[in-house]
């Protein structure tokens, strides 16, 4: 019977062997002709999809959360204290009503009546039950959008400010200038729709700019209001969805809940203790929302000044003023945010590609070919010895 000894190369072993180089090369190649991606927004670390965290002496590990992505940030300094994901973009829900919230408010006053009209009374999920044709005034919308997150009131504040379209189109100038270059907003609601996406970095930004005007940090920051019935003249309660604030959790400020199929729950909050104001933003949240931000906040508090910080929330482009500049509203007296124009971004030009030509690849993929050739041709000449 005829066999070959165990060490003689076989060809069709040599030919595997050469194939398998060639496709070697070839990955490497591919690998190296791709474009550099430009520098993660807020820092290196913050490209990480796993919990991130520089702990200093007397420092505690993070606590386990059930969330896909959450960051945890410094909103005075802006510095990133801890994150997972950060950059991950996710459908927000209704957390986008932040972005919303800080798009329309610069371009209305509180006293600004609306009519409602049958779109925005029509649309699916919460709502606080707008009549069409009754008057409402943008102060009763904000507290709506807010508090119990209203679509209806949502869809109508941005109708008020000249339409749904002019508002989605300055909804994503105003997160291009705060350099939320994970946001594409689609609606002025936060429902799931294709391509509507943020990330718990952004969600932060927005919340971090939207804290810093009056009108926005009191309507984020209220616990329940009145608000006009569908009939009469009489009004009823309506109460915050953000579960730290209705039941009082020292120091907790806002911001904004969400909710929807695609998204899962998510949250971005802000909160006060011994003079440093924390800012967490959660997506994809898989365990009670309060718990989730609780444990996080309270762990921040704790060892916010025993960590070295991972990264920032970078500051936005110039800033527009207001447009009501006379209004006496609160959002007159309040700093102004971006409104429809495109600012710089913070982190500098996008770095040019780097690789190699294909003129390369193409040079790699003969020499290779050539290679898997003159190896299988070699290996069929040679003499086959031991063969009995």
């Amino acid at each position: 019977m005829n066999r070959l000894h165990a060490g003689q190369p076989r060809p069709a072993g040599l030919a595997v062997t050469a194939l398998a180089l060639l496709v070697g090369l070839l990955a490497a190649a591919v690998g190296l002709a791709q474009p550099a991606s430009a520098d993660t927004v807020g820092g290196a670390h913050l490209a990480s999809t796993h919990r991130t965290v520089l702990l200093g002496p007397g420092a505690k590990p993070l606590p386990d959360v059930w969330a896909e992505t959450w960051i945890l940030a410094d909103a005075e300094t802006g510095e990133v204290i801890a994150q997972k994901g950060s950059h991950v973009r996710r459908a927000p829900a209704s957390t986008l009503k932040t972005l919303t919230a800080l798009t329309v408010m610069p371009q209305t006053t509180l006293d600004q009546q609306y009519i409602a009209t049958p779109r925005a009374a029509g649309i699916y999920g919460a709502r606080v039950g707008l009549r069409p044709g009754k008057m409402y005034t943008l102060e009763q919308l904000w507290y709506a959008v807010f508090l119990p997150s209203a679509n209806d009131a949502a869809t109508a504040v941005a109708e008020a400010n000249g339409g749904v379209r002019k508002t989605v189109r300055q909804m994503n100038e105003v997160a291009a200038q705060l350099n939320a270059r994970d946001t594409t907003a689609r609606n002025p609601t936060g429902l799931d729709a294709p391509g509507q996406l943020s990330s718990a970095y952004d969600l932060a930004l927005i919340a971090r700019a939207g804290m810093q005007r009056e009108d926005f940090a009191h309507f984020a920051g209220t616990t329940h209001a009145q608000f006009p019935n569908v009939k009469g003249k009489r009004s009823h309660s309506i109460y915050t969805t953000n579960r730290l604030l209705l039941h009082g959790w020292k120091g907790m400020t806002g911001v904004k809940t969400g909710f929807t199929t695609k998204a899962g729950r998510t949250y971005v909050g802000a909160a006060t203790r011994g003079g440093r104001t924390l800012i967490v933003a959660l997506m994809g949240i898989h365990e009670p929302t309060e718990r989730a931000a609780k444990k996080l906040l309270r762990w921040g508090f704790h060892n916010a000044s025993k960590v070295t910080p991972i990264g920032t929330l970078v500051d936005p482009g110039p800033l527009p003023t207001e447009v009501q500049a006379s209004d006496p509203s609160p959002s007159a007296s309040a700093a102004p945010a971006p409104v429809g124009t495109t600012g710089t971004s913070a982190a500098g030009p996008t770095p040019a590609a780097t690789g190699i030509p294909w003129v390369g690849l193409l040079a790699i993929a003969v020499v290779g070919a050539l290679l898997v050739v003159v190896l299988v041709a070699v290996a069929a000449r040679r003499p086959r010895r031991g063969v009995r």
